[in-house]
């Protein structure tokens, strides 16, 4: 536990990444305990991006509770509950292991899975917590079934399967990995397996399709040619074989893409081993010591196939590794036990120490990686230096610095690689913006509507829009990008705040819906009179003509006759456009 909490010590401030803008830092749903019986009804809650709300009630509830109780957007809460999360996963582990390989070896296999630098994206990446939040559930499931008769004559031991569910779909997999554990370590016949893991499997494929079921209508799971993407698999498990025992080359967005031809020489090396793997499976099913490692090969490529079969966006991502290398530990550590029985232990000790001291030590490097956006962006395209997607990012961090030649500059590099890539064109549209050259601006958001109308073309456009003080038009766009995407924060600030500057009779509905999801979104009103004014005098000093507006109006709530508030209003609503 020392050793896992000082490899992980220096993660706790690292910021978000990725998708984590998405899931939780976009997402107002996130923002109120009021919202929990939301999470389990709506999936939309999950993320700001429809196309991205897939059904993980569990894993919202988690996030909204750091939210909480960080008091707001705190990585390092959230990374506290990441950390804790492991280490429930790694005591897990180790009580599931001991009936399987004894205490030591057990112990030993657990730390190596909690050390593992490949683990480092799970553990930096918050939303990527679906995994550790579903691996607990299914090794508590196994658990129960090993150690509580009662449990596993009453079906009871299925409970922390159907509650990791919430967190992750393809929890279905338990089935066919209880069918192997009741042939290759409780040796029963293949019968008697099939059996006992009939239950669970019925159970998997009901909650497979109330999950499906539950997903958002607009949700995409990214995915290309079927195909190409089965005989580019073979490959990538090769990949991530070679992580276990060289986890070096690692990064946060590989840009590689499916084969063309199932003769490519790389898809080719991916069916050898796939050879190579059942060889090595049916071989230490001969003998009982090193039935284990059947097992644990078994689970590997178990727990690879729902990320193999059905395409998704990316052909390989480093945290689908995390649920199949509790399999591969106990494979190795197992293949190691059998093989060095005439070993002095006091060797196999140091060797051990050496070994985690070595992941620990990488685990922190690669922590270091992950410090910030754009230390992790800098390595990904070092690493990937044709990845469009990556140079994108990047360029965001330097927009983020106010170096926006820079951004653009790397915007550039992006487009050569993605090109018709709608996100590019926004923040195009952006960095154009902050650089002066509006028409520029303007062509580039309108190229991201014509790629993909989404919330976020919408949003960024009419937020651009109300900045050159064409508000009017901005509105459409803004109640578009809300309707598209009922949890993006900002389109629903930006509404409120125009809405509310306007006088729009709609806006006590807005008001309404928005004080349920985030009251904090909705502007505080000013105690009396000469607040409000102040506070009108002060936002047009910064010629931020929406709160400007917003102080007036409620200057004239105070006191309707107020000629000074009536001009203040005026002139705020004709810089918007209005």
């Amino acid at each position: 536990m020392i050793l896992f909490l000082a490899a992980y010590a220096n993660s706790l401030d690292n910021s978000f990444h990725f998708d984590d803008s998405h899931v939780i830092e976009s997402n107002a749903y996130l923002r109120s305990l009021r919202n929990v019986p939301l999470f389990f009804k709506d999936a939309h809650t999950f993320s700001s991006l429809p196309q991205n709300s897939t059904y993980r009630p569990l894993v919202t509830l988690s996030l909204a509770l750091d939210y909480a109780r960080g008091h707001g957007l705190a990585p390092r809460q959230f990374h506290i509950t990441q950390i804790a999360l492991m280490l429930l996963t790694g005591v897990l582990l180790v009580v599931f292991f001991i009936p399987i390989a004894g205490e030591w070896p057990a112990l030993f296999a657990a730390a190596l899975f909690c050390l593992h630098t490949a683990n480092t994206e799970t553990l930096n990446l918050i939303s990527a917590r679906s995994e550790l939040i579903s691996t607990i559930g299914l090794v508590a499931t196994f658990i129960l079934y090993q150690r509580s008769p009662f449990a596993r004559r009453t079906l009871l031991y299925l409970i922390p399967l159907a509650i990791g569910a919430l967190a992750k779909a393809p929890l279905v997999v338990f089935a066919p990995l209880l069918f192997v554990y009741a042939i290759a370590i409780e040796k029963k016949s293949w019968r008697e397996a099939l059996r006992i893991s009939l239950p669970p499997l019925i159970l998997g494929i009901v909650l497979l399709v109330f999950l499906n079921s539950m997903n958002a209508p607009e949700w995409q799971s990214g995915g290309g040619s079927r195909y190409r993407y089965l005989i580019t698999q073979p490959f990538i498990w090769l990949h991530y074989f070679r992580l276990f025992f060289l986890p070096a080359g690692l990064t946060a967005d590989t840009d590689w893409t499916t084969f063309d031809h199932w003769y490519d020489t790389r898809a080719v090396a991916g069916y050898l081993f796939l050879v190579l793997l059942a060889v090595w499976m049916i071989r230490s099913f001969r003998r009982d010591e090193t039935r284990a490692v059947t097992f644990g090969i078994a689970w590997f490529a178990i727990a690879l196939i729902p990320t193999s079969i059905f395409p998704l966006a990316e052909v390989a991502n480093e945290h689908r590794i995390f649920f199949a290398y509790i399999g591969m530990v106990l494979a190795v550590v197992m293949w190691i036990e059998s093989h060095t029985a005439a070993m002095p232990r006091a060797w196999l000790m140091a060797g051990g120490v050496c070994v985690l001291l070595a992941l620990a030590i990488g685990t922190r490097v690669r922590n270091e990686t992950w410090k910030t956006e754009e230390s992790l962006w800098a390595d990904v395209v070092a690493k990937s230096p044709m990845n469009g997607r990556a140079w994108m990012n990047f360029g965001l961090t330097q927009m983020a610095k106010g170096d926006y030649k820079g951004a653009k500059a790397s915007f550039d590099r992006a487009a050569i690689y993605v090109p018709y890539y709608s996100v590019l064109h926004i923040n195009y549209g952006i960095v154009e913006g902050q650089l002066g050259d509006q028409p520029a601006a303007e062509r580039e958001f309108r190229r991201a509507l014509e790629l993909n109308p989404d919330a976020s073309s919408h949003f960024f456009f009419a937020r651009w829009l109300v900045e050159q003080g064409r508000g009017p038009q901005a509105l459409p766009h803004l109640r578009q990008a809300l309707r598209m995407s009922p949890a993006l924060e900002l389109a629903r600030s930006l509404l409120l705040r125009t809405e509310i500057a306007i006088g729009d009779p709609e806006s006590p509905c807005l008001i309404e819906e928005t004080k349920k999801i985030d009251p904090s979104l909705v502007p505080a009103g000013y105690h009396d009179l000469e607040a409000a004014l102040k506070g009108s005098a002060i936002a047009m000093s910064r010629n931020d003509w929406l709160s400007a507006a917003i102080a007036s109006r409620d200057a004239l709530r105070h006191d309707p006759q107020s000629a000074e508030a009536r001009a203040d209003l005026e002139r705020a609503l004709g810089k918007l456009g209005f």
